[in-house]
C-alpha cells in the first residue's frame, strides 16, 4: 500500500512540474507563429475550439508591445488591418488601451494592450484563431 502512495505521489509532483512548465512557453497551439513578447512573464493561457489565448505582463509600454507585434509579424507575412490608439477610453479611466488584429491567410491574431496610467505592468492579450472569411 505503500508503495502505491508512493507511486502516486511521484506522479502527481510531475504533473505540477509539467503544468508548471507550460507557463514559461507560449502554448503549444500558437505553432510557433506568434513568440512571447521579450521578457514578458506569461499569466494564463488557454486553448479554446478553434483557437488560442494568451495573457502576459511586462514592465514596457502597451505601445512599445504593439510596435515590436507590428513588427514582428509583418516580417513572417502578416498584414495590420485594425489599429486602434493608446488614449484612456474616458477622461477618468486609469489605464490607456491599445490594439492590434492582424491576418494572414484563413488566421487572425488580435493584441490587446491595458497600461495603467500611473505606471503599473502593462497587460497583454493574444488570441490566434481562424477566420470565418
Amino acid at each position: 500500500m505503500k508503495s502505491k502512495t508512493f507511486v502516486l505521489s511521484l506522479l502527481l509532483m510531475a504533473l505540477v512540474f509539467i503544468i508548471s512548465g507550460c507557463m514559461e512557453k507560449m502554448p503549444y497551439n500558437f505553432n510557433g507563429k506568434v513568440s512571447r513578447y521579450p521578457n514578458a512573464k506569461i499569466v494564463n493561457i488557454m486553448r479554446l475550439n478553434g483557437g488560442c489565448y494568451a495573457e502576459l505582463e511586462t514592465i514596457d509600454s502597451g505601445k512599445k508591445v504593439l510596435e515590436y507585434y507590428k513588427n514582428h509579424m509583418a516580417r513572417t507575412g502578416w498584414y495590420l488591418r485594425i489599429e486602434r490608439g493608446f488614449e484612456p477610453w474616458r477622461m477618468n479611466d486609469l489605464e490607456t488601451t491599445a490594439f492590434l488584429a492582424l491576418f494572414k491567410g484563413r488566421e487572425g491574431l488580435m493584441i490587446d494592450t491595458y497600461t495603467p496610467v500611473n505606471g503599473g505592468k502593462t497587460q497583454i492579450a493574444l488570441f490566434l484563431g481562424d477566420t470565418d472569411v
